[in-house]
């Protein structure tokens, strides 16, 4: 039996009717001649520099050390005794905190007996570790940046082992995350490059096509802040004063029934509202997320069709039917669900998949072949983008890339709902 939803129920177009930091490990430490291995931590508020106060134990007693770090984390490379994960290449550059004793810049240390790294520039106001500056030893020192990201190693002697020998802690990757106090339940996502896009056949399970293509290379070049979950009723109704859901009454459900234009105001009065409280820093602003924002956001990492694998199954999202176990997912009483109910994404967001679609800041138009940065489309038509499938609809318009629009903006849906982003001001 053929199951490709058409027309109105297709994935075709619908119709009218502040200061933290982000640590993630990188890179499997070796062990030395210790028999263990130097392990990086990381901590934030230090009150110097970038506030990142960085720590290496289980070294090897009375070896020498200095921090390295790079922009991005590459495939690890068997350096002496240990892994490097930071080498240049055309896009990754490496740069080395060992520049003019007595200088920020200088986070040489050595292995106490205990195997803890004692500071020996003067770099820490612990005496042990390395406080981060504000800035990375270059020609031209390049500056950290709120939302930037780099990543960590600390390379150190290990004579014992043998002879001019020398190892590699494991590394840690710090995401500084982007300014301001957001609301609850906002998630930093990380700056980074991912491919835009998909490849996906056009028959059973994917039935992909010519809208998700030419897969592209995108980056983000800013983090943002984005809602860990999809704006419920009772949000909507606290701040705009009225719920417009067909499935009202459940206030821990998506609000829909809102068009892009109601979404947009729901955006513009957080923005006013936290304003006044002083949480939103210049520049940035309570919005929809861009097409690209979205898709980056969705995939959190991963490349294949859904963000929990190549298949989904009705146990990972709400949605009404599985391709990939051919069944229907029954969901009572029909229509949308709490949000949250589902598991969470590699970034923690909630129902990226499934439950309802959510509107993106960008009109809607095809794709190009070459890379681009922060992608953004207005101006083009009245159609404007909603991503990642609902609740009435298959497994296959619930892909991490799948595009849909709606015609006009002032359109609403009970399956149309959207989740908002703490980022740099657009314009659409």
């Amino acid at each position: 039996m053929n199951r490709t939803k058409t027309l109105l129920f297709a994935c075709a177009p619908l119709l009218a009717s502040s200061a933290s930091a982000q640590l993630t490990s990188f890179c499997p430490p070796q062990s030395n001649s210790t028999g263990a291995p130097a392990l990086l931590a990381g901590s934030f508020g230090s009150g110097v520099g970038s506030g990142l106060h960085l720590e290496v134990s289980g070294g090897p007693p009375n070896e020498f050390g200095y921090f390295v770090v790079g922009n991005e984390a590459t495939p690890p490379v068997a350096i002496s005794n240990g892994l490097l994960c930071l080498t240049g290449t055309a896009t990754s550059h490496v740069y080395r905190f060992n520049v003019g004793f007595g200088s920020e810049w200088y986070s040489v240390g050595q292995f106490d007996a205990a195997g803890v790294m004692q500071n020996l520039g003067g770099t820490s106001t612990t005496g042990t570790g390395y406080d981060v500056p504000t800035t990375i030893p270059d020609t031209v020192p390049i500056a950290i940046t709120a939302g930037s990201t780099w990543h960590f190693q600390y390379w150190y002697r290990d004579g014992a082992s043998a002879p001019g020998a020398s190892n590699f802690s494991d590394g840690l990757s710090v995401t500084f995350q982007p300014p301001g106090t957001p609301v609850q339940g906002m998630v930093a996502i990380p700056a980074g490059t991912f491919q835009m896009g998909s490849n996906a056949a056009s028959g059973p399970p994917y039935f992909g096509d010519g809208s998700t293509q030419p897969v592209h290379p995108v980056t983000i070049s800013y983090s943002f802040w984005m809602g860990q979950y999809e704006v419920t009723q009772a949000e909507y109704q606290a701040l705009m004063g009225t719920n417009p859901s067909f499935f009202g009454g459940n206030p821990t459900h998506p609000v829909e029934q809102v068009s892009w234009n109601m979404a947009r105001a729901y955006c513009a009065a957080l923005t006013a509202q936290q304003s006044l409280l002083g949480n939103v820093p210049s520049g940035f602003e309570y919005r929809l997320p861009t097409e690209a924002e979205w898709e980056y956001a969705c995939r959190a990492g991963t490349t294949t069709e859904f963000n929990v694998g190549a298949a989904l199954n009705c146990s990972d999202a709400r949605f009404s039917y599985s391709y990939h176990s051919n069944s229907n997912c029954n969901n009572t009483p029909s229509g949308t669900g709490p949000v949250g109910s589902y598991a969470p994404n590699g970034f923690g967001l909630y129902d990226m998949h499934g439950n309802v679609w959510e509107w993106c800041l960008d009109s809607y138009t095809s794709y190009s072949s070459g890379a681009v940065v922060d992608p953004f489309v207005t101006g083009v038509g009245p159609y404007r983008v909603v991503r990642g499938g609902s609740w009435f609809y298959y497994s296959y318009c619930c892909r991490s890339a799948v595009r849909n629009y709606v015609v006009v903006p002032s359109s609403t849906r009970t399956d149309i709902g959207f989740r908002v982003v703490l980022a740099p001001v657009l314009i659409p």
